[in-house]
């Protein structure tokens, strides 16, 4: 049987009408009911079968892509956890004022962490981190540091510009992102698809941003 056809549930209980779909294509979708698999099930308890099930796949069709759950969950943090690509040069140049270039950074970024799937993913790499600790160490050095990175720059583009001061913000970029984190270990905390608060704390942490960096520039 051709695995790259995937059946199509049918309530009448008919033969499924399969469906053939670009590799790149199958990939996501295996990888999207994986993702809601694992956040209901748990990565203890979940099997390649129901993966497959759920994906609309024969165990056979699963095992084509991937080779084991192992694998699964690995290519599912590692797409969940890209980092975000910012063009910082952009930000800033394009910025009239420091308060605008703050607002647009950060609805970037929250806009970004904020996605449920990503909060999804999130919430397994807390919970199941100690399975893949390789994938959680290159997630660290590549995409965090990509965004500290990120800050650091940006700040160092705005104190050329005149739009802040030297600030301990550009040695010490985690120190920018702290409001951040903290309100995704809040919204982690909280029921699953939760939003409530999440506006109004990336609008505190412009707030915050803004008093920090404007007496720089005083």
């Amino acid at each position: 049987m051709d695995t790259r056809h995937a059946p199509a549930s049918t309530p009448s209980g008919h033969s499924p009408v399969r469906r053939r779909l670009p590799p790149a294509l199958r990939m996501h979708q295996i990888l999207d009911a994986a993702l809601v698999q694992f956040a209901e099930g748990g990565y203890a308890e979940t099997r390649m079968d129901d993966i497959a099930r759920r994906a609309g796949l024969s165990k056979g069709g699963l095992y084509a892509h991937f080779r084991s759950k192992e694998r699964v969950f690995e290519a599912l943090l590692e797409r969940g956890l890209a980092p975000l690509p910012l063009d910082v040069a952009a930000l800033v140049d394009f910025a009239p004022d420091l308060r605008t270039l703050i607002e647009r950074f950060l609805a970037q970024v929250y806009e970004w962490i904020g996605q449920p799937d990503r909060i999804r993913v999130l919430r397994l790499l807390l919970t199941e981190s100690q399975r893949v600790p390789e994938l959680v160490q290159r997630w660290r050095e590549e995409a965090v540091a990509q965004h500290l990175r990120a800050v650091t720059d940006m700040l160092r583009r705005a104190r050329e510009r005149g739009l802040c001061g030297d600030t301990v913000l550009i040695e010490q970029p985690w120190l920018a992102l702290s409001p951040l984190v903290h309100g995704i270990v809040l919204t982690l905390t909280e029921p699953p698809g939760s939003t409530a608060g999440w506006i109004e704390r990336r609008d505190a942490h412009v707030r915050l941003l803004c008093e920090v960096l404007g007496a720089t520039a005083r």
